[in-house]
């Protein structure tokens, strides 16, 4: 089954913004890190599967198209059009665990800790006017402009040594 496209260009973004920010904002910074090296989250839709996955290393995240084999937290929106929503902040993402538009597989705590750092990338990433009424207001620790550089143009370091046997 062919992948939808929008849906993907989506979760690279907010990977990427993910990965731009680790060191950027203390908060991001202090989440990410309670989480253990080597912590593997794949995230995508129904009926598609996992779109990317994300492993924590020292520095921050790599990000690897189409996930892993196995992942410490799986993060699998039940269809496309609610994966949208999230992602295009027309819903926060806490509503749609409320409304059951999103399978968690894993540690709830360490889905938690994802779901903080997924709320303060989107505050970077959209206006404050689209998320207004779902995301609370935050104190920028960088410059959002910056951000959209990272998240359009940086080339991210991959090391190959942390996907083997994947």
């Amino acid at each position: 089954m062919k992948k939808n496209k929008f849906c993907n260009l989506i979760f690279i973004c907010l990977a990427r913004g993910i990965a731009g920010l680790i060191n950027k904002d203390k908060i991001i910074t202090n989440d990410f890190d309670t989480l253990p090296i080597g912590f593997k989250i794949n995230l995508g839709t129904l009926p598609y599967g996992t779109y990317l996955g994300l492993i924590k290393t020292n520095s921050g995240f790599l990000i690897k198209k189409n996930g892993f084999a196995t992942a410490d937290l799986i993060v699998m929106f039940k269809n496309t059009k609610s994966a949208k929503k999230v992602m295009l902040a027309k819903k926060s993402i806490a509503q749609s665990f409320s409304e059951h538009s999103i399978i968690v597989g894993g540690d709830i705590a360490q889905a938690l800790v994802l779901v903080r750092i997924i709320n303060r990338v989107e505050c970077y990433l959209f206006p404050r006017f689209m998320t207004k009424n779902i995301l609370p207001k935050i104190k920028k620790e960088t410059c959002t402009l910056a951000l959209y550089f990272t998240v359009l143009f940086k080339r991210f370091k991959y090391d190959e040594s942390l996907l083997q046997g994947e």
